[in-house]
């Protein structure tokens, strides 16, 4: 076996993930798509992680983000905090889906405490905040929207 066979024999029996970060975040029709680990501990240094790499997939700081939050998951208030700052000046609309009570708590605590200016809104599933991230990218909704949640 030559070396590159072992190098590549070492890699595929790596079992750790290539990044440490708690979350997933792709590109999918026309959305940025976030997916947080279930039991997630997202501390400022994993936010501040998600911020930039949402800004360089998105410069324009216009493409509807559709994250996904799972149960068990907590996020740090400084990580918080942070992302209300720093997003609300880029204005990326969030569809969060939230399926477990705890996590659905976690999320009104921070719309209701951190009051996002970015478009921000909850949802018990994920096709809803699919079209409700879809009707922003493509401008069917202009600016907040009326009720509780913007």
């Amino acid at each position: 076996m030559g070396w590159v066979d072992a190098a590549v024999s070492s890699a595929m029996h790596h079992h750790l993930p290539a990044f440490e970060q708690p979350f997933e975040l792709w590109r999918e029709d026309g959305l940025l798509r976030f997916a947080l680990a279930p039991g997630a501990q997202v501390d400022r240094g994993h936010m501040k992680e998600f911020i930039r790499l949402v800004g360089a997939m998105d410069p324009s700081g216009i493409c509807p983000v559709v994250m996904e939050f799972p149960a068990h998951v907590v996020v740090a208030d400084d990580a918080r905090a942070l992302l209300r700052r720093v997003c609300g000046a880029q204005g990326h609309p969030v569809a969060l889906v939230v399926t477990h009570s705890g996590s659905r708590a976690q999320a009104e605590v921070f719309k209701h405490v951190e009051r996002p200016a970015f478009p921000f809104r909850i949802f018990g599933d994920r096709t809803s905040a699919m079209v409700w991230a879809l009707e922003r990218k493509v401008g069917l909704v202009e600016g907040p929207v009326a009720g509780p949640d913007r």
